[in-house]
């Protein structure tokens, strides 16, 4: 049973309980409903599919106001520990000081997975279907590689026409979730290359900053023979080229919703949803750079009534919303994951 179907069959015997769950929608469904307004802010990589959540949240629960703003899931955190969100959305778990100081100044932090992608790896080269093995791409990065022409490049894409020009490497400028799970993956995959270590901000070894994965593609954009990393539904939409990344069972492969979704069937689940993704996974058609996505709140509501518009939009993006993954380039929550996720979202108290 779909979990909209379940919230209304449990409305009609249970009734409002503070809840408008009378609204109906534009599609003439009846949908779970709280009147208000919330606000959250964090992570860039999954604000395309939040603000369509949004759109469509709001078309069948007029009495609702739900804003974000995509800051960079570091800048998310900050704002959720200051008080000035009501949910903060970010791409890496927070760290242990972060998730102290939020216990200490609201309660216990719930890390609620509610979307997952790949990370794609886009380029400014003309005529290149681009492929790279975790030790080439580690090498760019690192700055050990800075021409096309290089010979990792050509084995890598043996018969393609790589043009004898500098590389020029864009990455985030800002705390990023995004770049959290990219330098974790090059740790993990291209360990004997990449020695810049991992985390939402690092010391980068070379390259240029930009802020927010519209800044890094847009600076990709603009320079020919540039790379830059960002979520793939910024990377799709701006018409770059994404490379196919070789996995640990040697294949190359694209970042799609189905590989995604591969990719984070082997994840591990702890209590806590704080998923830990093997980026060396052997799955044969796994995209290694796939990441989930978190919201965090706070389980008990200060606020009653924001606490039920929390409630009642969570279902909604961990239900119907799932199903607006693959058209924006995102891809769903594996079932199970999905489930524990719900579960999650249902124990936020008011």
């Amino acid at each position: 049973m779909r979990l909209r179907t379940a919230v209304l069959a449990l409305a009609l015997v249970a009734g409002a309980c503070g809840t408008d769950n009378n609204t109906t929608g534009a599609t003439g469904a009846r949908q779970d409903c709280a009147p208000g307004s919330i606000a959250g802010a964090g992570s860039t990589f999954v604000q395309n599919i939040v603000q369509q959540w949004i759109k469509d949240y709001a078309a069948g629960c007029p009495g609702a106001t739900v804003n974000y703003q995509g800051v960079g899931s570091g800048a998310g955190i900050q704002q959720f520990l200051a008080g000035t969100v009501d949910f903060g959305a970010t791409d890496a778990v927070m760290k242990a000081d972060e998730q102290s100081a939020a216990v200490a100044k609201g309660g216990p932090v719930l890390h609620i997975p509610w979307s997952a992608g790949g990370i794609a790896v886009e380029y400014n080269l003309d005529g290149v279907d681009l492929r790279l093995s975790p030790a080439t791409l580690a090498g760019i990065f690192q700055g050990t590689i800075t021409r096309w022409d290089d010979a990792a490049l050509k084995a890598d894409n043996p018969g393609a026409s790589l043009p004898a020009i500098g590389i020029q490497v864009v990455h985030r400028s800002d705390g990023s979730g995004t770049t959290d799970a990219f330098t974790s993956y090059l740790k993990a995959a291209a360990p004997e290359v990449w020695k810049a270590g991992s985390g939402k901000d690092i010391p980068w070894p070379t390259g240029q900053g930009a802020k927010g994965s519209d800044g890094v593609t847009g600076a990709v954009k603009q320079a020919k023979g540039a790379i830059g990393y960002a979520e793939v539904s910024f990377a799709e939409g701006s018409g770059l080229g994404i490379a196919k990344i070789k996995n640990a069972a040697g294949n190359f492969v694209a970042p799609t919703e189905e590989t995604v979704s591969e990719a984070l069937d082997g994840a591990s689940t702890p209590d806590d949803l704080k998923i830990k993704v093997d980026f060396t996974t052997t799955a044969p058609n796994a995209y290694p750079i796939s990441t989930p996505t978190w919201v965090i709140v706070f389980q008990k509501q200060a606020n009653a009534a924001k606490g039920e518009l929390i409630k009642s939009f969570l279902r909604y993006a961990l239900d119907d919303g799932q199903e607006t993954a693959g058209r924006l380039f995102y891809a769903p929550l594996p079932d199970s994951l999905a489930r524990k996720a719900r579960a999650a979202a249902e124990s936020i108290t008011t």
